[in-house]
């Protein structure tokens, strides 16, 4: 080793040593700290080795194969999720070139990488890579004997593991007792039993979760003895652990602390991944019997051999993030300060661990679920001890979906001519991606292609860190707080919907974070769907109306006039401005409030710079082709809009798909007056109707719209279906994504003629140079004021606009006093010229 080590470090003098040799000498360095475990130097030296690999083309196919399994496999046995997926990637791009050549190797990878992305909560990845390994079924056919049953069980084993995640208890239990059928079939059962016991384990605590809990415990008895009889160590304590949890959930703590025992002792001392997950779940079978001195002994010991790993997967996340909420819970049942402290650094460890693992895409159920349960043990901390409330809401923010936040980034204003060529890569993947017909039959096989291609996205952007790392920020950008109160001009009110509770963080300033705790989820979403029902019923909102101002703003000392209301949850779908305070005013009268999906994107679109001027682009479509009538006040709008501020009108065929895109960049505000179809359950079927071809959703994916704001005075565009983690998927979200920096939508289906009135009126306020939330707010005040028929002035007909984004003024403020500063300066010049020329 002291020899290698010298050769290398005099390489740099040495110009006769090839890229070949160098590369061949840092990945023996590099395997050779990897066989002492000293992981950090062979990471090292597995990023030299991997950098000079791409230096050499004297690396033939097999030889890069080794060497990416060999890196995956150490990224693997440190925990490190992303690299491990990342070689295995490599690997497999190399090996589905020749598929029969490397049938077994490619299997495995297979097999590998669907249970990862199993591990981290992507089913469509899951079912693309399980759609492939059934593709080997016809090479799997000239295969021996061992190898065609491990494809067959290793295909079972996935089918089952899919539906299991997709909740599908029947479909689970036919592919199951399918998978078991087979393995008692087999004449050596020993070299599958690793299939049979990983399949009944899922299984069981599939069938637990729905009260089959004898059926669930009697099959793992089964299991556990077929283990004894083979003598399979290892996947003897992987049931020994999942039957612990069973009884465990069912208080018969005894036989579970026996089984745990019976686990841990077949472990080696060295295996810190189980011994963490054990020790964790022993910990909690103490702190069900209320022994909290032995339960914080084994959290302990579980989070000192997480933080020795020094990575993160599934199980070590789930494991800290479990033993953080346990630590607070003793705390309130023993008002053990110290143990309130260890909750804190324990969950700040949970944050590392949660942003190793996020690969900074959309968030799925496993990733929002692990986000959640940070997110509200953080709030609840926070509440406890302010001293840390600063660093808890930034942590918090860093945690949230990156997706729309960093598509924003790259929409909106990162031009760079030395990336021009691979992003417009990444934008032809896009546009394929949008090409693809969202009303395709085959939903399965969208879905499967989509995914290919997002993945061809993800690959290409790690390519694009890897080349011009100075530019990591843009694919993977990171919240400072302090850097965003310092520039922030408004107040802010951030809802958090966690598991069963909404907490509300009041930002006033850096010294001025107060967190409070509004209420149950279940309870203010009945009284959330009962206010929508009055509203369409146009009845008296008065009662929910007050009952939600008081629940949602009266807690919080709201000193400024200016309100951002900040929320990716159901809380989205109602305007604040028709709550009614205690003097019985609507909120809308005291309040210009704004809205926000995120505070890292809420605060790049407050950077975007308004263009100062007023190039107004409409799009106003006839629909002579289509079955939709044309708006009776949309022409009207769009005349006014023509007239009074000089707008391009693109309507009937003009109001076309192109020029929808081409014009984007010649224009800062799009006034939209036409009909949207809203899909609760495929958003991708969300769509703008235009003149020629409809706007889909999954479109503006691939478009660049960088937009001072678009208006769109359209029905429901600011609804859609809600997806955990990543809040509404609406048309608004939808021009964020493409680099729009506010968006006026409707939340509900407006009149046509209430719309037109209230356009007129905020296009008013906008032209004489008040900001948007003002020139919103000021909309709906002079249209109460100005309605005489009492049931217009109902919320029905004049909340359901509302702003998201950059509230700034889009034009500079006219100076009403300019006259009078201009007739001071005057007279007194003209009485000096008159006694001038008098004398």
């Amino acid at each position: 080793m002291d020899s290698v080590l010298i050769i290398w470090h005099k390489q740099k003098s040495n110009p006769s040593l090839s890229s070949h040799q160098k590369f061949y000498l840092a990945k023996e360095i590099a395997h050779s700290y990897f066989s002492l475990d000293l992981y950090i130097e062979a990471s090292e030296f597995y990023k030299k080795s991997a950098n000079l690999l791409k230096e050499t083309k004297a690396i033939d196919s097999d030889e890069q194969v080794k060497f990416y399994d060999e890196i995956s496999h150490f990224y693997y046995s440190v925990s490190n999720n992303k690299g491990f997926r990342y070689y295995l990637l490599k690997v497999i791009e190399i090996q589905e070139e020749n598929p029969r050549k490397f049938l077994k190797e490619l299997t495995e990878a297979y097999d590998k990488l669907i249970n990862n992305y199993l591990e981290y909560g992507d089913i469509n990845n899951a079912k693309l890579y399980r759609s492939k390994l059934e593709s080997l079924a016809v090479i799997n056919e000239l295969a021996p004997g061992n190898l065609h049953h491990k494809l067959w069980l290793t295909s079972l084993l996935y089918d089952l593991k899919i539906t299991v995640a997709e909740k599908k208890i029947a479909a689970s239990e036919s592919i199951y007792n399918e998978l078991k059928q087979y393995f008692f079939n087999l004449k050596s059962k020993r070299d599958y039993l690793v299939y049979y016991a990983e399949a009944t384990n899922f299984y069981t605590e599939a069938i637990f979760k729905t009260g089959r809990n004898k059926e669930a415990l009697d099959i793992l008895d089964e299991s556990i003895m077929l283990h004894k009889e083979m003598g399979n160590d290892l996947s003897l304590l992987n049931t020994y652990s999942y039957y612990s949890y069973l009884v465990r959930e069912l208080k018969d703590y005894n036989t579970a602390h026996l089984t745990i025992d019976k686990a841990i002792s077949l472990l080696t001392p060295n295996n810190f991944l189980d011994l963490s997950g054990l020790f964790t779940s022993k910990g909690i079978i103490y702190f069900n019997e209320k022994k909290f001195e032995k339960a914080v002994e084994c959290f302990d010991k579980a989070h000192l051999l997480i933080k020795s790993i020094d990575n993160s997967n599934f199980h070590l996340l789930s494991y800290n993030i479990e033993i953080s909420k346990k630590y607070f819970e003793i705390y309130k049942e023993t008002g053990n300060e110290k143990l309130l402290q260890q909750s804190f650094n324990s969950y700040k460890y949970s944050v590392k661990q949660f942003l190793d693992f996020y690969e900074n895409g959309f968030l799925n159920q496993l990733l929002a679920e692990f986000k959640n349960n940070i997110t509200e043990g953080l709030l609840n901390i926070g509440m406890e001890s302010k001293s840390n409330v600063s660093e808890i809401v930034e942590m918090i923010e860093n945690i949230q979906s990156r997706f729309l936040w960093k598509n924003y980034l790259l929409n909106s204003r990162f031009d760079n001519a030395e990336l021009v060529n691979e992003l417009s890569q990444i934008k032809t993947l896009q546009l394929k991606l949008a090409s693809i017909s969202v009303l395709s039959a085959d939903k399965n096989q969208t879905r499967l292609s989509k995914t290919q291609i997002k993945n061809q996205i993800e690959l290409l952007e790690k390519k694009l860190i890897e080349k011009y790392p100075y530019y990591h920020n843009i694919f993977s950008p990171t919240f400072v707080l302090a850097d965003f109160l310092a520039k922030m001009n408004t107040e802010i009110l951030h809802f958090y919907v966690v598991n069963n509770s909404i907490f509300g963080v009041h930002l006033k300033s850096k010294n001025d974070i107060a967190i409070k705790k509004i209420g149950n989820t279940d309870e203010i979403k009945k009284k959330v769907a009962m206010l929508n029902e009055k509203l369409q019923e146009k009845t008296s909102l008065e009662y929910e109306s007050k009952y939600l101002y008081k629940k949602f703003l009266k807690p919080f000392n709201l000193a400024s006039p200016q309100i951002t209301i900040v929320s990716n949850s159901f809380i989205s779908k109602f305007p604040f401005e028709f709550l009614i305070d205690d003097k019985g005013d609507y909120v809308v009268e005291k309040y210009s409030i704004n809205y926000a999906i995120s505070l890292s994107l809420y605060e790049i679109q407050n950077k975007h710079k308004n263009r100062n001027n007023f190039r107004l682009a409409v799009f106003q479509p006839r629909y002579n082709n289509k079955t939709m009538p044309t708006l009776p006040f949309a022409e009207k709008e769009a005349t006014y809009l023509q007239q009074k501020f000089e707008s391009v009108l693109f309507s009937g065929k003009e109001a076309s798909k192109k020029n929808f895109i081409s014009n984007a960049s010649n224009f800062s505000i799009y006034h939209l007056p036409m009909h949207a179809i809203i899909d609760d359950n495929e958003e991708d079927i969300s769509r703008l109707l235009l003149d020629d071809e409809d706007f889909y959703f999954s479109d503006f994916y691939a478009q660049r719209f960088p937009l001072d704001l678009v208006v769109l005075s359209a029905c429901e565009t600011g609804v859609g279906k809600i997806v955990e983690g990543e809040g509404i998927m609406s048309l608004s979200r939808a021009f964020t994504h493409s680099g729009v920096a506010s968006t006026v939508y409707s939340l509900w289906e407006i009149p046509d003629k209430q719309t037109f009135e209230i356009m007129q009126l905020f296009y008013d306020n906008l032209s004489k140079g008040f900001s948007k939330s003002e020139a919103l707010q000021k909309a709906k005040i002079e249209y109460i004021k100005s309605c005489k028929a009492e049931k217009l002035r109902h919320p029905f007909y004049w909340s359901g606009f509302v702003l998201n984004g950059n509230p700034e003024a889009l034009i500079e403020k006219k100076n009403d006093r300019a006259p009078y500063f201009l007739a001071i300066f005057i007279i007194p010049f003209g009485w000096l010229l008159f006694l001038k020329l008098r004398k």
